[in-house]
């Protein structure tokens, strides 16, 4: 048997002003980023937690109705939280471009264009683009920011090189001081100390392929991600039963590979008898 990497979450240690975790649905990336959010604040911290998730249940894991703009969790101090619906955001983004082509254009060249703007990837540009503009007007008033669900290097590529995008950046994003040059979102996320991205993913043969096809993809943005975050691992749990001896092996075997050739800095998260909803089971799993 190999030895575990730790469980704990040492990037509470030092965070920076943005945490964002990724990886496919499912594998716990709500979890995670509440539990971080709420360690945070408990730190003292002012934290705003951020999910552009269809899927999401941040609202039954916090205990809260949340809406689509900042407010405060009741129960838990300096920290606040939204959902970001991205069916809408997508809906007003492709208006936008729309109003954008003027009484010119002609029904057909309108049509090709909702046509384009009708994937999948259109919905996640216009979560995060709705993401980038919260934190224009609201980043000042938060030590730190958590995504619980970060845009694929892809996505972010296509964002980085639409020159209307980048004029929109120009307009709303004030440049670093002292630079005189404007910081894109793509920028900010490639510089480790402003942004850390973390990959979860279970210990699992097919959900490690998928996430490390993520890090691929992030790295062809030139994003490094900070650490790899094994979820649910009953082999970290301490489990014994002899009929669980073949599932573990093949969860070791999955928590090397992410080790010897993913990440070096890899964390593991115990299995939990139950989903970790509320304050209490959440500080459990950041702790």
């Amino acid at each position: 048997m190999i030895a575990l990497p730790p469980g704990r979450l040492a990037l509470l240690d030092r965070p920076p002003r943005h945490l964002f975790f990724t990886g496919k649905g499912g594998v716990g990336k709500t979890s995670i980023a509440c539990a971080v959010s709420l360690a945070l604040a408990d730190a003292g911290r002012s934290v705003l937690l951020v999910s552009t998730d269809p899927a999401s249940n941040l609202d039954e894991m916090l205990g809260a109705r949340l809406a689509d703009r900042p407010s405060a969790v009741p129960g838990a101090d300096r920290l606040a939280a939204m959902n970001i619906d991205p069916g809408r955001a997508a809906d007003a983004y492709r208006a936008r471009v729309l109003a954008q082509m003027g009484d010119g254009a002609t029904a057909r060249e309108r049509d090709e264009v909702r046509e384009q703007l009708s994937g999948a990837c259109t919905t996640e540009i216009a979560a995060f683009d709705e993401f980038v503009g919260l934190l224009a007007g609201d980043e000042a008033g938060y030590d730190h920011i958590v995504l619980d669900t970060a845009p694929t290097g892809h996505t972010l590529l296509l964002m980085d090189a639409t020159g209307a995008y980048h004029r929109q950046m120009t307009r709303e994003l004030a440049p670093k001081p002292g630079s005189g040059r404007i910081v894109t979102p793509l920028m900010r996320q490639q510089d480790p100390a402003y942004t850390h991205v973390v990959i979860v993913t279970l210990p699992e043969t097919t959900p490690v392929t998928e996430a490390a096809a993520l890090q691929e993809d992030l790295r062809r943005a030139r994003i490094e991600p900070f650490a790899w975050v094994v979820n649910r691992s009953l082999a970290a749990a301490g489990t014994r039963d002899k009929l669980l001896r073949r599932r573990l092996a093949g969860e070791l075997a999955q928590i090397e590979r992410v080790r010897r050739s993913l990440s070096s800095n890899v964390f593991v998260l115990p299995w939990q008898p139950s989903p970790p909803v509320g304050f209490a089971a959440l500080a459990a799993l950041a702790a």
